[in-house]
C-alpha cells in the first residue's frame, strides 16, 4: 500500500511535468507562427494554467526588458485547439515576480558545478521550472529528441530552489541515456517498454511517465524494475495509474 501511495504521488508530479513540457512544444510553435522572428525579440515566456478550466493553458511571451508582453497563445489539452494574438501590454507586478523567480531558479542550477550526466549528441536538454509550493520551484532537466520512434529516457535530474535561487534539494533519476525504441526490428509495434532503476531512484520517476506520455503513443505500458523494492512498477497510460507487482 505504501509503495502504491508513493507511486500515486509520482503520477501527480509526472502529469504536471507533462503539461508544462507539452505546453512548451505547442505554444512556442503557435506563437512563432503568429509572429515570425519572435525568438529574436523576446526575453522569454511562462505558462499560466487556468484555475477555471484545467484543460486550458496560456503562454505569455514577453520582451527582453521584461516590461511588456508581445504575444499570448493558448492551448486546450482536451480539444487540442490553439489560439494566438499579438498582445502588447505592461506586465503586472505579479508576472514580473514570477519571471524573476523562475530566472533565479534556472541561474542557480546552471551555475552549479556538479558531476551531472552529459547530453547525448542526438538529444537536447529541456528544462522546466514548476512551482511546487510557496516560493519553491522544481527545476527539471530532461532529454528531448527530434528522432522519430524513440523515447529519450535518461540523463535527467531536478533541483528544488526557492524564489531567491537558493538550492534546497537535488534528485537524480537516471545516470545514462536509455533510448527506447517504439518499433521492433521487423517493424512491428512494441507493446511495452522496460528499464530498471538503481538505488538512487527506487521508484518509477516523474520523468519516466512524462516522457512516455510525450513520445510513447501507441505503446500500452511502461514497466520499471526497482532493484531496491524488488518489484515492477507498471504505468498504464489509459488509466494514468501505476500498479505494483512484487517479484
Amino acid at each position: 500500500m505504501e509503495l502504491k501511495m508513493a507511486c500515486d504521488r509520482v503520477v501527480i508530479e509526472a502529469k504536471q511535468l507533462y503539461r508544462y513540457e507539452k505546453s512548451a512544444w505547442v505554444l512556442e510553435d503557435v506563437a512563432v507562427e503568429k509572429r515570425p522572428g519572435l525568438f529574436e525579440e523576446m526575453g522569454g515566456w511562462f505558462p499560466v494554467f487556468s484555475s477555471e478550466n484545467s484543460d486550458l493553458v496560456k503562454g505569455v511571451f514577453f520582451n527582453q526588458d521584461k516590461t511588456k508582453t508581445l504575444v499570448e497563445a493558448s492551448y486546450n489539452f482536451k480539444t487540442r485547439a490553439t489560439s494566438c494574438k499579438e498582445e502588447v501590454r505592461d506586465l503586472t507586478p505579479e508576472e514580473i515576480a514570477t519571471i524573476n523567480a523562475r530566472e533565479k531558479a534556472l541561474l542557480a542550477v546552471r551555475s552549479l558545478e556538479e558531476d551531472l550526466p552529459s547530453r547525448p549528441q542526438e538529444c537536447t536538454f529541456n528544462t522546466e521550472v514548476i512551482p511546487i509550493g510557496q516560493n519553491l520551484f522544481r527545476v527539471y532537466w530532461m532529454l528531448g529528441t527530434a528522432q522519430h520512434g524513440i523515447i529519450p529516457f535518461g540523463c535527467d535530474f531536478s533541483y528544488d530552489c526557492d524564489s531567491e535561487g537558493n538550492v534546497k534539494a537535488f534528485r537524480r533519476y537516471h545516470k545514462t541515456y536509455i533510448p527506447a525504441q517504439l518499433k521492433m526490428d521487423d517493424g512491428s509495434n512494441v507493446d511495452a517498454i522496460y528499464h530498471s532503476h538503481l538505488s538512487f531512484c527506487p521508484f518509477i520517476a516523474p520523468t519516466d511517465i512524462a516522457l512516455f506520455m510525450l513520445y510513447g503513443a501507441g505503446v500500452s505500458e511502461l514497466k520499471i524494475l526497482s532493484t531496491v523494492y524488488h518489484c515492477i512498477f507498471s504505468f498504464d497510460p489509459s488509466t494514468s495509474t501505476v500498479s505494483v507487482e512484487e517479484l
